[in-house]
């Protein structure tokens, strides 16, 4: 392909076997770091190495989270291979970090971990991912320049994508003969913190925009602003209507090898629907052999998420104590809540208590990509709930209709780009183009009553249809799979933002 070295540079990534993540973003940045090493595109990734990982959890009596180290397994830790030592100063010769880079490649990939070693305060920041709270300025200003002092030891490069505001300094670090570029992933207020203006301005000798938070001085900088699906790139110009000329959108898709179950189309909705069997009895034996509890010939339903407020858990606790669905669906919840979330804590243990108590439910709190991977294909239906507006693309949805389950969804995201209401799928609630503030705006709730009135509707009448019409259910099921395959492939992604390093048809 005979061009510069493509460079993404990202505050996680979800590498097999590691626990250098949180979500989805580190599980959307190495489904494209594998599928371009497996297709031959010259692509590194920078990022962080956190020894202690994210968080996980074990329960403790009265159904109590407790947390355990989030290990990274022995088979990533031996593929990591030490490059170098870095010394990473700033204006006037101050230190900043001492690093050591490590190597793990992929296929044409490479990804550039750096673990900070000193100082030892700076070194805390980066012990586990996201926990930068009692110093976001030093977190940001740290990753900025040693990720830009890795760049100057690569060379050759055409293109860097800034993933989330996080590293926006970054872009003022690059020299301007690279294509520089800005991928916002997240409409919420935790992707757009302050901008470290004096601190940062000081210490690298920048010259920034008087603006007030990180993703406003990365749009300013960047040659392009990219969204992560249509309606995040409509939400995000109303946020950012200064720069609206400037967004464009990528839809996130998701690597197939990785996700997919069923890699051949097996030609017809009972030939998919024997494959898909198979994959239930695995997840029934899963939870019996774990739980005790007997699933039977109910509709299974998955939430399978990060445990946090605008994915709306809520509506799921509420679920399941509907008098209509209690006795009809069985729901697989799986995800876990950040450590300093006492929201999402207090949701974690309620779900808990619920799956002791009921015989509809079962949680699991140790979610990590494995499990999402026989969680998702298993069931039968996957539910996507977030408030509207606030999920910038989501990929549980992909993961599960390419494996032909078919999902109920908000309108948010990319589901409005995938899932045709009652053909491969359905929808539910409003289609809302604003940001809507839910910790402050009444109207909040008033959506939430709606929406949650509108998913139980759609939802009885989904176990109407796989309770009486199989047949109907299998088509859906069917489209779900041959519909998303093409929509949801990473490859289609890395098209469209690398375009020059693939051959015209």
């Amino acid at each position: 392909m005979g061009m510069g070295f493509i460079v993404s540079a990202a505050m996680e990534a979800a590498f097999r076997g590691s626990a250098n993540y949180a979500g989805g973003l580190g599980v959307l940045e190495t489904d494209k770091f594998y599928a371009a090493g497996r297709i031959g595109l010259p692509y590194i990734l920078i990022v962080p190495f956190y020894p202690k990982g994210y968080v996980d959890y074990n329960v403790a009596d009265r159904a109590k989270l407790v947390e355990v180290v989030n290990r990274h397994s022995f088979e990533f830790l031996s593929n990591l291979r030490h490059v170098k030592s870095i010394s990473v100063k700033g204006s006037q010769g101050k230190l900043i970090a001492e690093a050591d880079i490590y190597e793990y490649s992929f296929g044409s990939a490479k990804a550039l971990l750096y673990r900070i070693t000193r100082p030892l305060h700076i070194a805390s920041l980066f012990e586990y991912l996201y926990r930068h709270h009692i110093d976001e300025c030093t977190y940001y200003i740290t990753a900025a320049a040693v990720a830009s002092e890795i760049v100057k030891l690569i060379g050759n490069i055409s293109i860097v994508d800034v993933q989330e505001s996080h590293l926006a300094l970054l872009l003022y670090m690059l020299p301007k003969s690279i294509r520089r570029r800005f991928i916002t992933h997240t409409p919420g207020p935790w992707g757009h913190p302050r901008l470290c203006r004096s601190e940062a301005e000081s210490l690298l000798d920048l010259s920034l925009p008087n603006v007030k938070t990180m993703t406003e001085a990365a749009m300013e900088n960047a040659d392009e602003v990219y969204t992560v699906s249509h309606k995040h790139s409509e939400i995000t110009k109303k946020l950012f209507p200064k720069y609206a000329d400037k967004i464009k959108y990528v839809t996130n898709g998701i690597d197939l090898e990785r996700w997919r179950r069923i890699k051949e189309d097996p030609g017809s909705s009972e030939a998919l629907m024997k494959l898909r069997l198979s994959f239930k009895e695995q997840l029934k034996s899963l939870i019996s052999a774990t739980s005790g509890k007997n699933i039977g010939d109910r509709l299974v339903v998955a939430w399978t998420r990060r445990i946090v407020k605008y994915k709306r858990p809520y509506f799921v606790e509420r679920l399941v104590l509907e008098e209509d669905l209690r006795d009809r669906i069985f729901l697989v919840v799986a995800g876990k809540p950040h450590i300093w979330d006492h929201w999402g804590k207090d949701m974690a243990e309620r779900f808990i208590r619920a799956s002791r108590e009921l015989d509809n439910i079962y949680f699991h709190s140790t979610y990590d990509t494995t499990i999402a991977y026989y969680l998702i294909s298993g069931s039968d239906l996957l539910l996507f709930t977030p408030f509207p507006g606030w999920e910038a693309s989501g990929t549980s949805h992909m993961k599960a209709m390419v494996n032909g389950v078919p999902v109920l969804s908000s309108k948010d995201g990319s589901s409005l780009e995938l899932i045709q209401d009652n053909i491969n799928g359905w929808l539910f609630g409003l289609d809302i183009n604003e940001f809507i503030d839910i910790d402050r705006d009444a109207r909040a709730q008033e959506i939430d009553e709606l929406e949650y009135d509108d998913m139980v509707k759609k939802l009885v009448k989904i176990v109407n249809i796989y309770e009486n019409d199989r047949d109907l259910y299998n088509s859906v099921s069917y489209n779900a799979y041959k519909t998303s395959i093409p929509f949801a492939d990473i490859n289609r992604v890395l098209k469209q933002y690398y375009p020059q390093y693939f051959s015209s048809p």
